[in-house]
């Protein structure tokens, strides 16, 4: 898959999702295709693939020292699926589910491992109606209890 840096395509702005679509050329027509890197001081501390100039793929954040913070599923420049986040120390933070950038079920961590909060979207939520048709589905996928 071909790899770029952030700095090395055009933009445009995603009228849906606020995030941007990329493209290979200045007039933007051709959607770019591959792997987007970001460096800050020589760093990696972002990278995510990208189909027809959307985010769809897997993207990870790093820490400004290198160390991964997020790993995220991402479809049509949404978040969409699992959603990770970590310590410094690779220790799992939080867990996510998430359908189009609503998490729906959440479960959070301390530093040892121990689970200390968890967490599910209800119905008083105001993006509850959103996601409500698509939440079995996604229980099922993800294999959550009822």
């Amino acid at each position: 898959m071909k790899k770029v840096t952030y700095s090395d395509l055009y933009l445009e702005d995603d009228l849906q999702t606020g995030e941007h679509i990329f493209y290979i050329d200045k007039n933007k027509t051709v959607p770019f295709t591959g792997v987007i890197v970001d460096y800050n001081k020589g760093v990696l501390v972002w990278e995510f693939e990208v189909q027809d100039g959307f985010k769809t793929g897997i993207e990870r954040v790093y820490y400004p020292t290198g160390e991964l913070q997020e790993l995220n599923e991402t479809d049509h420049n949404t978040t969409n699926g699992r959603a990770k986040e970590f310590y410094r120390n690779g220790q799992l933070r939080s867990f996510s589910i998430v359908i189009r950038n609503v998490h729906i079920f959440s479960v959070f961590y301390d530093e040892t491992g121990d689970i200390v909060e968890t967490w599910e979207i209800g119905e008083g939520d105001p993006s509850y109606s959103v996601v409500r048709d698509r939440i079995p589905e996604y229980r099922s996928r993800y294999k959550l209890e009822q």
